[in-house]
């Protein structure tokens, strides 16, 4: 691939055209074939992406809507969701995670509904797009828009109540994906796209995304959300070796599910069309968590905790948090920890960390129950 990335990048630098061009142009083409030709506008990042998402649509204050706009989403989750919310002028409401899942079911958002209520913002944690279904039907019924970030599951698929599978970024009014470099599909670098059903947002968009700026004139005002060049045409040479890449995720998750059936750790759920984007188990206790990190780093394995505080606790989101307790969010935030998993893995590393991670679990379980 670094070859082709090379060549891809010398053939933008000699076009002189490095801003909004025929690159980014060609990827949104792409990106659309992906997701049942849903009009797709490539922005500058993922957070961004997020938030002309909500200004598209006219949710928040700062987007023609109302003020006391309440958007829905998960409290367990980055951070970026809830800066979306509040920079479109509207208010998040967090909601709480399922008791034995990292995702946040139908019923916690119908519950946490209001009359206030605009949106809900759907995501596809660590690549699980499985709610989107039930999701899409509940917001359609409602009249409720739903916002996908699927900035974890690009390339992942769910089944809906007609037996037909759709990807991940096809079900809601818009979609928010992030290329950040760890993600699914990655650039060299921040990028972003948004992907809408209906066009006449995806234009407002484009004009969001570049100042306001049309024909020689600011038709509104809008924000520098511009993707490079560069960025599109490094992109479009991974997605070259998308669906590659996204079945060797998928068969590395299915060998470490069947390696570690038997271990004391609560393994993520075996959803149909995961993408897998983070490998997340959950141990019993924050003890038990940090104890497991420690081990694996001696034995040269990173793991990465996702996220170390739900939004709700977030001294940042203190004017925006309730009153009550989201308590699997507080669990999982102190329990869970990310092991390696990502397309490059050889074989031999797979089975390397696979033996170190039953090894140094049963470790850990044994002193905990000392």
């Amino acid at each position: 691939m670094a070859e082709r990335q090379i060549q891809a990048c010398a053939t933008v630098l000699r076009s002189g055209v490095y801003v909004l061009g025929p690159q980014v142009r060609a990827l949104e083409a792409r990106l659309s074939d992906q997701l049942q030709q849903r009009e797709t506008v490539a922005v500058k990042s993922g957070s961004d992406a997020l938030l002309l998402a909500f200004k598209s649509l006219g949710v928040g204050g700062a987007a023609g809507g109302h003020p006391e706009d309440e958007v829905l989403l998960p409290s367990y989750t980055f951070a970026a969701c809830a800066e979306a919310v509040i920079a479109a002028g509207a208010r998040p409401v967090f909601v709480d995670s399922a008791d034995d899942d990292f995702l946040a079911p139908l019923a916690h958002f119908r519950n946490a509904r209001t009359p206030r209520t605009r949106a809900i913002l759907a995501v596809g944690l660590f690549g699980d797009p499985t709610g989107l279904p039930e999701l899409a039907a509940y917001c359609r019924d409602e009249q409720l828009h739903l916002v996908e970030d699927v900035a974890q599951c690009l390339g992942a698929g769910a089944c809906g109540a007609d037996g037909h599978t759709r990807p991940a970024g096809s079900w809601g009014d818009v979609a928010a994906m992030s290329f950040y470099p760890t993600k699914t599909l990655g650039a060299a670098g921040d990028a972003g796209a948004l992907a809408f059903r209906n066009p006449r947002h995806a234009e407002k968009a484009r004009l969001l995304r570049n100042h306001g700026y049309q024909d020689g004139l600011h038709i509104c005002l809008g924000q520098n959300s511009r993707m490079d060049e560069l960025q599109a045409c490094l992109l479009q040479v991974a997605l070259d070796d998308f669906p590659a890449a996204i079945a060797r995720r998928r068969a590395i998750a299915a060998r470490y599910l069947e390696a570690w059936a038997d271990c004391p750790m609560q393994l993520p759920r075996n959803a149909a069309g995961h993408a897998w984007n983070y490998f997340v188990v959950v141990l019993r206790g924050p003890r038990e968590r940090n104890a497991l990190a420690v081990q694996l780093a001696t034995k040269g394995i990173d793991t990465r905790v996702y996220y170390e505080q739900p939004l709700h606790l977030h001294e940042a989101l203190r004017h925006w948090q309730g009153t009550g307790s989201l308590p699997s969010s507080e669990r999982l935030a102190r329990c869970s920890l990310a092991l390696p998993l990502y397309p490059m893995l050889g074989d031999e590393e797979i089975e390397y960390i696979i033996h170190a991670v039953r090894q140094a679990v049963g470790d850990v379980n044994r002193h905990s129950q000392t």
